[in-house]
Parts: structure tokens; C-alpha cells; sequence
């Protein structure tokens, strides 16, 4: 029989942890649920801390304004305008139906869907890590200042980053043990991403590495089954998607002051999570690369659309990178426990000053600001085409 050498290539099975029989004591039962449930609660109960304080910023007030509409008046007004966010919007519409249109109704759909997607973050850290790294990879993103800030947003970038985020565990389950119904799963995952919002959809390079990669180790012709899924999947909302691109809709046409908006959405505590992440070793080095391509690729993507297009960039659209980067980040901790106690209570502390500002009465005036430096870009590019 062969040995396979430590840190080769070869798959370890990470994807689905060994089962052990006969164990249902309390020490199992927190090693298969706290991963999930810790960041989950953590992340929940901060973005709660201070959720109405901040003043609503232009694109609530529309989340407001049009969720108040009949659903036949939001799909008239898609074909106008903003169809890209057509489905958040009559989601929005039902909910404000059953708990109201105040500021903190309307945030707590983002809260939620933060604190699930950050639970399913420690989940995949169990299955593909170890429980200890899922736990350690949840508090980090429950830490960060990005994911409190859209956690406390009127918008789709927290349902988005929910879908995206559960897909990627249950594409990792599927390919360990192909299942008709997993698949379908991850195809519903995958077009209520697209419906929310379609940037998001920029995980798919990162799965698809991830299906190559993993077809390559093991030569499985089912693992193929990902590409037809894929496909289908994204049928549903290639009408909206179509549609928004025409319109020019404000998620597809932003154009920001790109190295101030980056510096100023990267604090201190991020910078230290990824250079965490750059650390990252394994003895799966495949498992390595598949989340730094899932890491990389889809801000890296957003970026040289931005510099080629001046269309694609918006802060939140980088949120589904934060899991592999913060998975990454905690495979560098293996094994050092105080280790990673001191980083998980520094990154908090370095995130406190900016936490603070979020939670401020005008803690949302950067989205204030875009969105009139957006409205004047508007404005200019209409007068030329009127000089034209």
C-alpha cells in the first residue's frame, strides 16, 4: 500500500469529515454545531448593537419607497429602472408587509442573513479544516467592520453574500457525494445569488476552479455535473441581469474614486486578516489554492472591470471574498491556540474605532457620498450627450 508524503497533492477528504459512530455526547454536538452556531450568534448580536442609530442613506430610502409598492407596480418599475434589483425589492415588499418600514424592520433581513452566512462560513471551516479553524474563521468575519456594516443595510448585499456563501459548502458536500437533490440545492443557491445580486455570482470562478481542480485529483466524470447545473441555474435571472446591463441600472454603473474608496474600505483589522491569509498552510495544498482563487479572483475581477468599464465596483460586492480570506487566516493559526486568541482579540480591537463609526448617526454618509458623486457623473454624462 502507499503512503502518500505530507503536503502533496493528493485530496485528504476534507471536504466531508469522517463520521464517528457512537458519539452524541456534548463534546460532539459542540464540535458539529458550534462552528455554526458561535459566529452566527456573535455576528447577529453585533449587528443589532447600535441598528437604527445610523441615518438611513439614499438607497434605503428606495428600498423603502419602492418595497411600499404593489408587486405589480415594483415589476413596472423594473423596466424603467434598477432591474437588477427587482427580486430584493419584492422580498422587501413582503416583508415590510409582515413587520413594518421602520429603520430597524428594515435592516433586520440584512442582520439575519449576515449572522446565517457567517455561521455557514464556520461550517465550512469544520468540514474542510478542522472545528477549532471554522470557529476561529467565523469570529474573524464576525470581527470585521465590512461585515457589521452591511449587516446594517437596507440592501441585497447581506442576502447575496448568504447565498453565495451557503453554496459553497454545499458545492464542497456535492462533489464529495455527488447527489441529485445536492445539486439542485446548489442550483437554487445559485440563481437566488443571481437574483439578489449579480456580482455575487463572480464565486462561480472560484467553484469552478474548485471542480477542476478536484476532478484532476480524482478523475470523477460526476464532479462534471457541476458545469449543466451551473447553467441552469443562472437562466432565471439572465432577464433581469440582460435588462439591468441596458439600463445602466446604479450597480452597474458606479463610478467611484477607485484608490480612495479601496484604501479607505480597508482598515487595520482587514489588513491583518489577510496578511493572516497569506500565511495559510495545509496538508491539502490543493484545498489551499481552491480558497485563495475563491478569495482572489472575484475582487480582482470587480477591480479591472472597474479600471476597464468604470461600471462594476460597489463596496459590498467583495463580501462573499471575505470567507476563503478569513478561512485562509485560520488555517495559518492551526494549532496555535493562544496564538489565535491573541489575533481574533487584536482584530477586534483594531475594528473597534471603526465599529464606533458605523454605528454613528452619520455612520452611513459614505454610501451618502457615492451615491451624489454618482448622481453628478450622471448629470455630467447627460450634458454631454445634450452637447452632442
Amino acid at each position: 500500500m502507499t503512503v502518500q508524503a505530507a503536503y502533496d497533492d493528493s485530496p485528504t477528504r476534507p471536504l466531508a469529515a469522517p463520521r464517528r459512530a457512537g458519539t452524541r455526547g456534548p463534546l460532539a454536538l459542540a464540535r458539529a454545531w458550534g462552528p455554526f452556531l458561535v459566529p452566527a450568534v456573535l455576528t447577529v448580536a453585533v449587528g443589532l448593537t447600535g441598528l437604527a442609530t445610523p441615518a438611513p442613506g439614499p438607497r434605503e430610502r428606495l428600498t423603502r419607497a419602492v418595497s411600499a409598492l404593489t408587486p405589480e407596480q415594483i415589476l413596472a418599475t423594473a423596466r424603467d429602472t434598477d432591474a437588477v434589483n427587482t427580486f430584493y425589492y419584492l422580498l422587501m415588499h413582503f416583508w415590510t408587509g409582515l413587520a413594518g418600514d421602520d429603520v430597524t424592520a428594515l435592516r433586520l433581513p440584512s442582520v439575519i442573513a449576515m449572522g446565517i452566512g457567517a455561521g455557514l462560513a464556520g461550517g465550512l471551516g469544520r468540514r474542510v479544516l478542522t472545528p477549532g479553524a471554522g470557529v476561529c474563521a467565523g469570529l474573524l468575519l464576525a470581527a470585521l467592520p465590512a461585515v457589521s456594516r452591511w449587516a446594517q443595510e437596507a440592501r441585497p448585499y447581506a442576502l447575496a453574500f448568504l447565498c453565495a456563501t451557503g453554496a459553497t459548502p454545499l458545492l464542497y458536500r456535492t462533489l464529495d457525494q455527488p447527489r441529485w437533490w445536492r445539486w439542485a440545492g446548489y442550483g437554487c443557491l445559485v440563481t437566488l445569488t443571481g437574483l439578489l445580486h449579480v456580482t455575487a455570482l463572480l464565486v462561480l470562478a472560484g467553484h469552478a476552479f474548485t471542480v477542476v481542480s478536484r476532478w484532476l485529483l480524482s478523475r470523477q466524470p460526476a464532479l462534471f455535473w457541476w458545469f449543466p447545473v451551473t447553467v441552469l441555474s443562472l437562466v432565471p435571472p439572465a432577464p433581469l441581469i440582460s435588462l439591468a446591463a441596458r439600463q445602466r441600472a446604479a450597480e452597474l454603473a458606479w463610478h467611484p474614486h477607485l484608490p480612495r474608496e479601496i484604501v479607505e474600505g480597508l482598515p487595520a483589522a482587514g489588513v491583518l486578516v489577510i496578511g493572516l491569509a497569506l500565511a495559510a498552510r495545509w496538508p491539502d495544498r490543493a484545498l489551499i489554492r481552491e480558497l485563495a482563487v475563491l478569495a482572489v479572483v472575484p475582487p480582482v475581477a470587480l477591480l479591472a472591470a472597474t479600471v476597464l468599464t468604470g461600471k462594476a465596483w460597489t463596496p459590498g460586492s467583495a463580501l462573499p471574498a471575505l470567507v476563503p480570506i478569513t478561512l485562509c487566516a485560520a488555517a495559518a493559526l492551526r494549532g496555535l491556540r493562544f496564538r489565535a486568541v491573541v489575533a481574533l482579540l487584536v482584530v477586534a480591537l483594531l475594528a473597534l474605532p471603526q465599529q464606533r463609526e458605523i454605528r454613528s448617526p452619520d455612520g452611513h454618509a459614505g454610501a451618502v457620498a457615492a451615491d451624489r458623486r454618482h448622481a453628478g457623473d450622471r448629470r455630467r454624462r447627460h450634458a454631454v450627450r445634450q452637447r452632442r
